[in-house]
């Protein structure tokens, strides 16, 4: 979910350091204003406070029904939420507006996944990486379902992007690391698992042991 604004909707007044309650006086000065209602919504989803979040964002799209940043970010909260379908029915809405939304794809993916629905979630994640290539969401979760299908060279094409687009990021080296120790290549799966460690990731145990044993 994405939780902060672009700036295109900040508007009377508002910018991105307001607080919580600079948002709400200048709402009381003036409530119809939709994207007040969204950027009050992306400071509770700033500051984890789901429903209030929700509340807003469904405020600014009965305002604005074209104002898709809280529909796509709606979505993420019910996908924060568990509500899997209601995040993939307002995912397809805000893709109605306007198809190219890669991360309305991906929160569909994301979805279908949490439903065990693994050839619907691929595509999604394919139409999301076709909008926008270098998203590492969609890397991250399409290396996870290669994984669990056992398709090891996709497994460890997507996780590899996900490195090279987020160096930084643990959770991809610990995956590349899962990716080449299922591939039988224990000298690569050792390197992503260290690096894991290095940027603070928490690597199974367990796992490091089994790469160890192999070497």
């Amino acid at each position: 979910m994405n939780v902060e604004s672009d700036g295109q909707n900040i508007e009377n007044g508002a910018t991105r350091d307001d607080t919580i309650e600079d948002l709400e006086r200048k709402l009381n000065e003036n409530p119809d204003s939709a994207n007040l209602h969204y950027n009050l919504g992306l400071a509770f989803a700033r500051a984890r406070e789901w429903e209030k979040s929700a509340t807003e964002f469904r405020v600014a799209l009965k305002l604005k029904p074209g104002l898709l940043e809280a529909r796509v970010n709606l979505a993420g909260i019910m996908l924060q939420k568990g509500d899997y379908d209601g995040c993939i029915n307002e995912s397809l809405r805000a893709l109605e507006f306007r198809p190219d939304i890669a991360e309305a794809c991906v929160n569909i993916g994301i979805a279908f996944l949490h439903k065990g629905m693994l050839d619907q979630a691929e595509k999604s994640f394919m139409e999301g990486l076709t909008i926008d290539p270098n998203s590492v969401i969609a890397h991250i979760n399409l290396g996870n379902i290669y994984l669990t299908t056992g398709n090891l060279d996709k497994a460890v094409e997507h996780n590899s992007n996900a490195v090279r687009l987020k160096p930084e990021f643990g959770l991809a080296h610990n995956n590349l690391a899962v990716a080449y120790f299922q591939n039988q290549d224990l000298e690569k799966a050792s390197i992503h698992a260290e690096e894991a460690l290095k940027l603070g990731y928490q690597v199974h145990p367990e796992f490091l042991e089994q790469i160890h044993k192999g070497q």
